[in-house]
């Protein structure tokens, strides 16, 4: 499954520059500059995914190879926790995952650390090994070094090692694991401030309810349907269907709803690249459902048509040109709607207009100024 999925993300894999955070973290990691003395908050700075990317990639194309790995890597993860080759399949299709699977992003990286961390927590609550919560509290802490969503984890960490009586040993090595993990992220929090690690310039954000732009966060709506559409159908159809106990399941539940109020509520521009967990959880709990040939053939073919259907219908959306400025080349509804990337080359165009380093957002300072 790793390897299917790694193929599909790597063939279909922006070709060159990304636009916006993509092109960011390309400048990043490939101009070799400590990420320290960017003047960026340390929520923004993502510090694993850099420098793993800065060992690993040496061309913009190769960090995108970075990310297409670690979806890779959380398809395969999926199929460790469920052991359902067709569910596997539906999410390593899902629109987000497969989008950003293909440019540069630090998400594939989160989920990939989210996906193990709820492993390791699952096989404790089957097994009641407590082993295995010492190595969820280590992958937490690694997490944090790659993104804050490792936070949303530790409540339902915490509640269940209460309720399921976690030994004082096992606690103590939790604690050691976890501290050891996060050490650089605690260390930045003494030099930088909690509020600079933890939220940045995006607590507004963080603490807001509703949202700035309200076609925004209807667009972005629009677009985390595409993948949620297939979990939800899938539970829908399935509704009659007995399902076997999960000592488990109470707790998937938990972690599920901790993302999904998150998510919901995190109005940013790119809202809907943030769904990955959330919908991941989705497919923990879908993928006991029952799939017959039928409706797996039924909804593989919805999770192709969907890109492809919404590609369609943002095509009738009139042109908006401040925005066409913004982004000189680029075809917003090829862009958003089609997850493939390897024939979308517009940020590597607009690059050859500006004779700076292009880093993602040469076009909106030019707009701006």
């Amino acid at each position: 499954m790793f390897l299917a999925a790694f193929a599909l993300y790597a063939l279909t894999a922006q070709r060159g520059l990304g636009w916006g955070d993509s092109g960011q973290f390309q400048n990043w990691i490939l101009g070799g500059a400590d990420v320290f003395s960017l003047g960026e908050s340390f929520s923004n700075l993502h510090p694993a995914y850099i420098y793993l990317s800065r060992i690993a990639a040496h061309s913009p194309f190769a960090i995108n190879i970075v990310s297409a790995f670690f979806g890779a890597l959380a398809v395969a993860g999926l199929y460790l926790a469920t052991r359902s080759l067709v569910a596997t399949i539906l999410f390593a299709l899902s629109h987000v995952l497969w989008w950003l699977s293909c440019v540069a992003e630090v998400q594939t990286m989160s989920l990939a650390f989210t996906v193990f961390g709820a492993l390791a927590f699952i096989r404790w609550i089957e097994t009641r090994n407590d082993r295995w919560f010492v190595v969820a509290a280590f992958i937490s802490g690694l997490h944090l070094e790659c993104h804050n969503f490792a936070l949303l984890a530790l409540p339902v960490y915490g509640v269940a090692a209460l309720v399921r009586r976690l030994g004082i040993k096992a606690a103590v090595l939790s604690a050691f694991a976890f501290f050891l993990g996060a050490a650089f992220w605690i260390k930045a929090v003494f030099e930088r401030g909690i509020a600079d690690v933890l939220v940045g310039s995006y607590g507004a954000k963080v603490a807001g309810i509703l949202p700035a732009s309200w076609s925004i966060a209807a667009f972005n709506i629009f677009l985390a349907a595409l993948s949620f559409t297939p979990p939800l159908l899938l539970l829908w159809l399935s509704r009659k269907d007995p399902k076997p106990a999960s000592p488990a399941t109470p707790w998937i539940l938990a972690l599920l709803g901790i993302n999904a109020l998150f998510f919901a509520r995190y109005f940013v521009p790119d809202q809907f690249t943030f769904a990955l967990p959330t919908l991941f959880f989705v497919w923990l709990i879908a993928s006991r459902s029952a799939i017959s040939r039928t409706r797996a053939a039924a909804l593989t073919a919805i999770e192709i048509v969907l890109p492809v259907a919404a590609y369609l219908i943002l095509t009738q959306l009139p042109n908006d040109h401040e925005r066409t400025l913004r982004h000189p080349f680029r075809d917003d509804a090829a862009y958003f709607a089609l997850p493939w990337k390897f024939n979308e080359d517009s940020a590597g165009r607009a690059a050859l207009l500006f004779d700076e380093p292009w880093d993602g957002y040469n076009a909106e300072r030019s707009v701006s100024k």
